[in-house]
């Protein structure tokens, strides 16, 4: 699974397939997201991510649903 496929695969059963898939190629081009991010990137891809989920699922949700981006990027594949 792509990095974009693993993010996607995260933020469906809370967004929607075809909105997790569009958040997901979107943040990955515009953060350079590759498997093996730095921690000042991933902390970054990190918070942004928390704040556009917060009005979709709330502050705590967002919160552990970022982090679990984190985790899928950091185990995928190119």
């Amino acid at each position: 699974m792509t990095v974009p496929e693993r993010i996607a695969a995260v933020l469906a059963p809370h967004l929607g397939e075809h909105s997790a898939d569009a958040v997901a190629r979107h943040l990955c081009a515009k953060f350079d997201v590759q498997p093996g991010i730095d921690n000042a990137k991933a902390g970054e891809l990190r918070e942004f991510l928390r704040r556009g989920l917060v009005a979709f699922v709330g502050a705590e949700r967002a919160t552990s649903l970022a982090a679990e981006c984190i985790g899928a990027v950091r185990t995928a594949r190119v």
